[in-house]
């Protein structure tokens, strides 16, 4: 507003323009620091979502390779045990399963 524009104004009418203005300064920044808090919500749950995928990936890795580890255990493990049994039998006789 101009002073121009001010002038037809009185004293009362420019301190509740004032009072009025700054009223809706307040609402807009309370406003805004709840925008801002939402902002920084979502931003963190963003983060643990990808922190949370990251993590997956690589837990997805691990249990890959425990599980490749744990079946060329168990196929060592028979390869002996299917060695021993041909051990134990006498000359010549195989082992009917």
């Amino acid at each position: 507003m101009r002073s121009k524009d001010c002038r037809h104004y009185s004293r009362r009418e420019l301190i509740e323009i004032i009072y009025e203005l700054e009223q809706r300064e307040a609402r807009l920044e309370r406003k805004l620091e709840k925008t801002r808090g939402k902002l920084k919500v979502r931003t963190e749950r963003m983060a643990r979502a990808g922190s949370l995928a990251e993590v997956a990936a690589v837990l997805s890795g691990l249990f890959e390779a425990a599980d490749e580890t744990a079946q060329r255990y168990l196929n060592d493990i028979r390869e002996q045990a299917a060695g021993r049994s041909m051990m134990s039998l006498p000359d010549g006789e195989e082992k009917v399963s």
